[in-house]
């Protein structure tokens, strides 16, 4: 899955972490979702955890700790914790007051002994990296061990320039607030109930209603009925484009809208089952079944988005072949439209 991580750096990179900076993805990047799936996947490229945790005592103040913990609710109860521990680590480094109350949320009601702490660092095949130096005390708060914490200091502010970047832009325009995530979904959308944006968007009806209702007073944001009566909110894209990129919206392709905390919800289930499919020593025939079922969970989120992409491995492919011809696909995927 060496293609994730490489995929995971680009985007990244497009964010001003320090690497091949790719600005030309037809997509919005979520940077909360982003951020709670790659420190995830971190676990297993301490390199890029570690560029991450840079990124945030940079650019951590355009992160929307309400959509975060929004996130974090639907995720198990080891992320949150592994969450909390960053947040402990930049509120004692960087903005205490932004990230002290997420910390406490996720902390330990007892210290971890350092015998008795997960290893927040694995190999590739599943063993866990030598235990070298001393612990992270932050960390070693929240249960998992890592040598302490040195960065590069090397992160720039996040270039808001592309379309990869629009909620950044919405973000600097309109504060972080559920007001810049309704106008990121309606800017790639041809209008929306607010049931439905806040849903996509991450946050709680009332909140997304509140946020329209209060965009609507500005005859920027429209309403309109739309099937058994229910009030949408649309936008004319021409004029907002316009004022956005200072140009003609005859030069600008809309960008993409992907459900980013739903896919990577399905790629980390793959990233999964690939481990336990492996560890559990299943047969061909079990571990292609198990596999199939969450790699048709990705397949899926990417459909919606109307990117082009291949078809998964259909039920032809034999079970010794499925692994490597999901392989193909995600290199497919993660190698088109500039992945």
């Amino acid at each position: 899955m060496e293609n994730i991580f490489s995929f995971l750096w680009r985007q990244w990179s497009a964010l001003g972490v320090l690497g091949e900076a790719r600005s030309d993805d037809p997509w919005v990047i979520d940077p909360e979702a982003l951020l709670v799936f790659t420190l995830e996947m971190g676990r297993y490229e301490p390199r890029l955890f570690d560029e991450v945790m840079d990124w945030l005592t940079v650019n951590g103040y355009w992160i929307d700790m309400q959509r975060l913990r929004g996130i974090l609710k639907k995720q198990e109860e080891a992320k949150g914790r592994l969450m909390g521990a960053v947040a402990a680590w930049l509120a004692a480094h960087s903005d205490e007051r932004k990230w002290k109350n997420l910390a406490n949320l996720y902390k330990l009601s007892t210290p971890t002994e350092i015998d008795h702490a997960n290893p927040l660092f694995y190999q590739k095949d599943g063993q866990p990296y030598p235990t070298m130096g001393n612990p992270d005390t932050a960390f070693m708060t929240y249960g998992f061990y890592r040598p302490t914490l040195t960065l590069r200091k090397l992160t720039r502010e996040v270039p808001v320039t592309s379309h990869a970047t629009l909620r950044f832009l919405l973000r600097a325009l309109f504060g972080v607030s559920s007001r810049a995530e309704c106008l990121t979904y309606l800017l790639t959308h041809e209008g929306g109930h607010p049931s439905e944006i806040s849903k996509s968007i991450g946050l709680s009806l009332r909140g997304t209603q509140d946020a329209l209702i209060d965009l609507s007073r500005s005859g920027l944001i429209l309403t309109r009925i739309k099937g058994k009566r229910k009030i949408e909110y649309w936008m004319s894209h021409e004029r907002w484009w316009e004022f956005l990129s200072k140009g003609s919206i005859k030069e600008i392709e809309k960008p993409v809208w992907i459900d980013w905390i739903a896919l990577y919800s399905a790629l980390a289930q793959c990233w999964r089952a690939i481990n336990e499919a492996s560890r559990e020593g299943l047969s061909d025939y079990m571990r292609s079944s198990r596999l199939r079922d969450s790699f048709e969970l990705v397949a899926n989120e990417f459909s919606r988005s109307g990117l082009d992409i291949p078809s998964l491995p259909g039920s032809d492919v034999s079970p010794q072949e499925y692994e490597k011809a999901f392989e193909s696909f995600i290199l497919q995927v993660f190698g088109a439209q500039s992945w």
